[in-house]
C-alpha cells in the first residue's frame, strides 16, 4: 500500500500542476504596460496592414499564435471617444461596455496554421459596430476621463 500512495501524490501533484497552468490567460498584457495602452497595441491599427505581419507584435509579447484578434482602423482618440457614449451590459455581465455610434473600418485576423513565431492568419475585411469596455485611466494613460482596455464584441 505504501508505494502506491507514492507513486500517487507525484502523480496527483503532477496533474494539478497541469490544470493550474492550463488556466492561465493567453492574452495577459506585458508588464509595464497598461490596460489601455495593451488595448492599442492589440486592437488599434489606423493604417491597415497584413495580418501575418500585424499579429507579430501581439504573439511576441506572449510567445504563442493568438486565435482570433480585431484590428479598428481608427485612431486611439476616435476609439476613446466611444467611451462616452451610453454604458451598457459587456458581455461578462458589467456595465462598463460601450458601441460605437456608426460602424468603422476594421480587419478580424484568424489564426490558419504555423506554430510560433511562424503563425499564419487568414484576414476579413469588415464595416461593423464594435463594442468595447472601458475604464478611468492609469498613470501613463492618455488623458481621457475613460479610456478602452478590452474589445468585448463586434457587431
Amino acid at each position: 500500500m505504501v508505494p502506491v500512495r507514492a507513486l500517487s501524490c507525484p502523480l496527483l501533484l503532477f496533474l494539478l500542476l497541469g490544470l493550474w497552468v492550463a488556466k492561465i490567460p493567453i492574452n495577459v498584457k506585458p508588464t509595464n504596460t497598461t490596460s489601455a495602452q495593451w488595448f492599442e497595441i492589440q486592437h488599434v491599427q489606423p493604417s491597415p496592414q497584413a495580418c501575418n505581419s500585424a499579429m507579430g507584435k501581439i504573439n511576441k509579447d506572449k510567445k504563442n499564435c493568438k486565435n482570433l484578434n480585431t484590428f479598428l482602423h481608427e485612431s486611439f482618440s476616435s476609439v476613446a471617444t466611444t467611451c462616452q457614449t451610453p454604458s451598457i451590459a459587456c458581455k461578462n455581465g458589467r456595465k462598463n461596455c460601450h458601441k460605437s455610434q456608426e460602424p468603422m473600418s476594421l480587419t478580424q485576423c484568424e489564426y490558419t496554421s504555423g506554430r510560433y513565431p511562424d503563425c499564419k492568419y487568414k484576414g476579413k475585411q469588415l464595416d461593423a459596430f464594435f463594442i468595447v469596455a472601458c475604464e478611468p485611466p492609469q498613470e501613463g494613460d492618455k488623458k481621457y476621463s475613460l479610456v478602452p482596455v478590452h474589445l468585448d464584441d463586434v457587431v
